[in-house]
């Protein structure tokens, strides 16, 4: 070969490779051509919960990170956990109960979703109730183990009263509670949104306490996450690495965009259950944070401590003795891999 032909082969090659896809490796994204991975996510119907696995699917990451995910509602989260240790779904997204099953060694909480001040208490005013200090030696619906007994348990604390000796609590699942009280039967209940539509429009209604009121106390929140097991978290990690990151965007964009959230979410996954007003009051009784923001609450242990402060409340109430700090029940170990703070 000449030379001149040498030089003008080198030349050829180097347009070439210039003309070529430059691809930069993001560590955490994956691209799984053909290896899409079935995945059974349980979850309450209630946008704290269930948001961002929405907004996953609306997004397209669970086909970026190669998942196929089938859902499976369920009405409490004692429920959902129930059948997470059972083996019948891979991850449960859940309010209240992701401080108590764990804290109990059934389940390991993996992956926040935002901070829930959901919980409503509401008393009939035919039955003689205006405030929470009316409540007392009334018989109260609500689900124990769940955000309504959190929240009650809170809200009588601040007026001087005991959960455990000065009401009387009546624990249903929690659709059968608001039918109990709307239809009078029971003159107090204890619940959370969007459960309390139904309570807000009932005849004779009254709202005592709120959520966000306590939010200046540090109380009156639970922490809504994903939860999964020991068991998958050792023998099928790579799941889970595909769950966080495709969590990512979605969560970002809850909080980034919020109202084009709120719309997706009640035009297409909420149209039956409530109108895009109360879906906008769901998003104001949440704080959302965005995914670094979660980095940085996981790598400061404020997360593990907002934990426990609940977890503390299931003792208080006398729920349960001795649970597993949120250090040992909580692992985020794959979030701080994909996201840094």
């Amino acid at each position: 070969m000449t030379q001149v032909a040498s030089r003008r082969k080198s030349l050829i090659r180097l347009a070439a490779l210039a003309a070529a896809p430059v691809v930069i490796a993001n560590p955490f994204r994956h691209v799984y051509a053909q290896t899409a991975k079935p995945i059974r996510i349980g979850y309450l119907h209630i946008p704290t919960c269930d948001g961002q696995m929405w907004l996953m699917k609306e997004l397209g990451t669970y086909a970026k990170e190669g998942l196929d995910p089938t859902f499976t509602r369920f009405n409490t989260g004692i429920d959902g956990f129930s059948a997470l240790v059972g083996g019948s779904v891979d991850v449960f997204t859940t309010g209240g109960v992701t401080h108590n099953f764990p804290a109990r060694g059934q389940g390991v909480v993996i992956l926040p979703n935002v901070v829930e001040y959901g919980g409503q208490v509401f008393g009939r005013a035919d039955a003689g109730i205006n405030t929470l200090a009316d409540l007392k030696g009334k018989k109260i619906a609500t689900t124990l183990g769940t955000t309504g007994q959190i929240f009650l348990h809170t809200a009588l604390k601040s007026v001087g009263l005991d959960s455990t000796k000065d009401v009387e609590i009546i624990s249903q699942t929690m659709p059968a509670a608001v039918t109990s009280y709307v239809t009078g039967s029971l003159p107090g209940l204890s619940t959370w949104v969007p459960f309390n539509l139904r309570a807000r429009d009932a005849k004779s209604s009254k709202l005592l306490a709120e959520g966000r009121q306590f939010a200046s106390k540090g109380a009156g929140y639970v922490i809504a996450a994903y939860s999964s097991t020991r068991k998958i978290l050792e023998t099928n990690p790579d799941l889970m690495r595909r769950l966080v990151a495709a969590w990512g965007p979605a969560n970002d964009m809850m909080h980034s965009k919020k109202e084009e959230a709120a719309q997706i979410l009640q035009s297409k996954y909420y149209k039956d259950d409530m109108d895009i007003r109360d879906m906008r009051a769901n998003f104001d009784a949440m704080d959302l944070f965005s995914t670094s923001q979660w980095a940085g609450k996981i790598k400061d242990g404020s997360l593990v401590n907002m934990l426990d402060s609940v977890t503390k409340l299931f003792v208080e109430f006398g729920a349960m003795k001795d649970p597993l700090p949120a250090s040992k029940y909580s692992d985020f170990s794959i979030f701080e891999t994909a996201y840094k703070a």
